[in-house]
């Protein structure tokens, strides 16, 4: 694993639970195998919904000054990702929104480069479909309505949509994320958008996950089957690349 300027601080992600009641052993851990599926299934979520909570509470702390000062740092971080990048390479991203890191001068300095920036393209259903759009200019972005739920959605642009093996084109591909932890799992917002995504990407892409440098590297996040990791994390801080 290699990492670019000041490493990232690590922190505690929820755990599942340990068992307890008369027959258990103190110390002692129970075989996964032992435990139902849908047991542990129902375990993972519940400690993915702590983490995430956790997550807001503390990016609801964030004042203007750090978001200004990500907004700069997180062009030169993400530079040793975007210098080697031919003219014209696909980079698929995303517009960052509410509290995330913001990235939009990432994408510009994208744009500079002459890659050609893939963002999601959401729609307006209420199945929020995998698909994605050619993004030429910030100024051409236009705001969505909130989600069926009341959820932020980032803004689009206007153009195409792709469908969602377009994402297979991507050399680079960013992703935001809550917290990743050194195994390259990410807690995103629970809805599975990008695990579903991320299954049209090359395996030569190089993924990206983005979050806040207290978000990286935590302890071991819960895994679910249909995760995908990420190999690499970038934050206002540093870049780290697994490997």
């Amino acid at each position: 694993m290699t990492t670019t300027d000041s490493d990232c601080a690590s922190t505690t992600a929820a755990a599942i639970p340990a068992t307890t009641g008369p027959d258990a052993t103190p110390g002692a851990a129970i075989p996964d195998a032992a435990i139902p599926a849908t047991t542990r299934a129902a375990a993972r979520a519940q400690a993915k919904r702590a983490a995430r909570h956790q997550a807001l509470q503390r990016r609801a702390t964030l004042n203007a000054q750090t978001f200004d000062d990500a907004r700069v740092s997180l062009v030169s971080r993400a530079e040793p990702l975007i210098s080697p990048l031919a003219h014209g390479a696909t980079v698929a991203a995303y517009v960052s929104m509410g509290t995330e890191p913001p990235i939009d001068g990432v994408l510009e300095r994208l744009l500079r480069q002459g890659a050609r920036v893939l963002v999601p393209r959401l729609g307006s259903s209420k199945e929020l479909v995998c698909a994605w759009s050619e993004l030429d200019a910030l100024e051409r972005l236009h705001d969505m309505p909130r989600s069926a739920s009341g959820g932020l959605r980032p803004r689009e642009p206007s153009g195409p949509a792709l469908a969602a093996d377009s994402l297979g084109q991507a050399e680079l591909i960013l992703v935001p994320a809550f917290a990743i932890d050194a195994h390259g799992l990410r807690l995103g917002r629970g809805a599975g958008w990008y695990d579903r995504a991320l299954l049209h990407a090359s395996p030569q892409a190089t993924i990206i996950g983005v979050c806040w440098p207290w978000e990286a590297n935590v302890h071991d996040l819960p895994r679910d089957p249909h995760d995908v990791p990420v190999g690499g994390i970038l934050t206002p801080e540093s870049l780290t690349i697994f490997g």
